[in-house]
């Protein structure tokens, strides 16, 4: 028997003495190749910081509103008798836009001037008997000196000239009376025709030639939708909330810009109108309101849009590309390359404009700051470095 057999404890030391070697070789080969590849230098795109003016803008979404709405309604009670414009259409001022079945107005206008006619009518006849007994009084006061008429029959043509002259009074009251029913009655024709108070498009047409239209819809209800929707948009009031921090940076005067979702490529500009001075108690913030010219009508009521409200600049600002920065819990942290490696450095950042940030603490702005490829790098790490524009173009 060898001796491998009459040792097999041997044997299997020798076995597991090997397989020890042969584990300990793959683990320092294996760690060789990391150590390589951590090794491995890489390619950042740097930029420089810049120092300019750099505008601070409050942005926020908002609603766009026409300038004037109101709601066309009926002042007289009828039929409508003709539409003379419908959905979309553009209408001057004072443009007829509906006609209220007015046979009834007409003729109550020509029953009050055939009654003004009659009441002046009176009016003259009673002049005539005024005059009649003036002559009588001033006869009898002629007579009387001579006494050929007694004194009784100058009071009675006394008392007659005063019953003449007050039914004169009535009758001429009457007239006037008349006179404001016919007003009345041609206000009310004038009011069977419905016209535009202002210049702008038809957006909405609720009822149809036919329908009965009542005085009393507009009087008791403001909700109302009327018979159509006039909206004025030769100017836009755009309407947003302004949170209770950022109140005492807004301002009546201020410029502010407007981007549409229908016309993402441009830039509508308006100022700051109107602030309404309380704040909502539900949400806590304040109504702001920014008046645009709309003179090509491009913006229409009820688009939603982004506006931004320029509240002052910050002159010779240090500012980086906004992808240079990262985050880690509530730090905020740049990494710049010195003597061929990456360095991080903490960072105080303050506002924003488009694709850069300022930076107020941490850099002295002769840094180059790693923007392209920062998050294969850590503190320490040897890189080589290209201007920014140069790695966009080889990726």
């Amino acid at each position: 028997m060898s001796r491998l057999t009459r040792h097999p404890i041997l044997v299997v030391g020798m076995i597991v003495f090997l397989v020890v070697i042969g584990l300990v070789a793959f683990r320092l080969t294996t760690g060789a190749k990391t150590d390589s590849v951590k090794t491995r230098v890489i390619t950042v795109g740097v930029a420089s910081p810049i120092r300019q003016d750099l505008d601070i803008r409050l942005g926020y979404t908002a609603d766009i509103s026409p300038y004037q709405v109101v709601n066309i309604f009926s002042r007289v009670d009828g039929y409508i008798a003709k539409l003379h414009v419908d959905k979309g259409d553009f209408v001057k001022p004072n443009q007829l836009l509906v006609e209220i079945d007015h046979t009834d107005y007409l003729h109550a206008v020509n029953q009050a001037k055939a009654n003004l006619s009659a009441a002046k009518a009176k009016v003259a006849q009673q002049d005539a008997v005024v005059r009649n007994a003036t002559l009588t009084f001033d006869r009898m006061q002629t007579l009387i000196k001579d006494q050929f008429v007694s004194q009784q029959d100058l009071d009675n043509a006394q008392v007659n000239l005063d019953a003449a002259r007050a039914a004169q009074d009535s009758l001429q009251a009457q007239v006037k009376q008349m006179e404001v029913a016919l007003a009345q009655s041609q206000t009310n024709l004038a009011y069977s025709y419905i016209r535009a108070p202002f210049a702008g498009y038809i957006a909405e047409r609720n009822l149809d030639t036919g329908a009965y239209v009542s005085s009393a819809t507009a009087s008791t209800s403001t909700m109302s939708r009327g018979i159509m929707s006039l909206h004025d948009i030769n100017t836009v009031r755009v309407l947003f909330e302004v949170v209770e921090r950022d109140i005492p940076l807004v301002t009546v005067g201020q410029k502010a810009e407007l981007r549409a979702e229908a016309y993402p490529d441009h830039i509508f500009e308006g100022t700051v109108t109107r602030i309404v001075q309380a704040l909502n108690r539900a949400t806590r913030t304040m109504t702001v309101e920014v008046d645009l010219p709309n003179s090509d009508r491009r913006l229409k009521g009820g688009m939603f849009a982004r506006v931004e409200v320029l509240v002052g600049t910050h002159h010779q600002a240090l500012q980086i590309p906004i992808d240079a920065v990262s985050r880690l819990e509530d730090t905020q942290y740049v990494y710049v390359v010195r003597d061929g490696k990456a360095r991080r450095v903490e960072v105080e950042v303050g506002a924003r404009s488009n694709n850069r940030i300022e930076v107020i603490k941490g850099l002295r702005g002769d840094e180059s700051v790693i923007v392209s490829g920062k998050d294969l790098v850590h503190d320490g790490r040897p890189v080589q470095t290209q201007p920014l524009n140069a790695v966009k173009h080889e990726t």
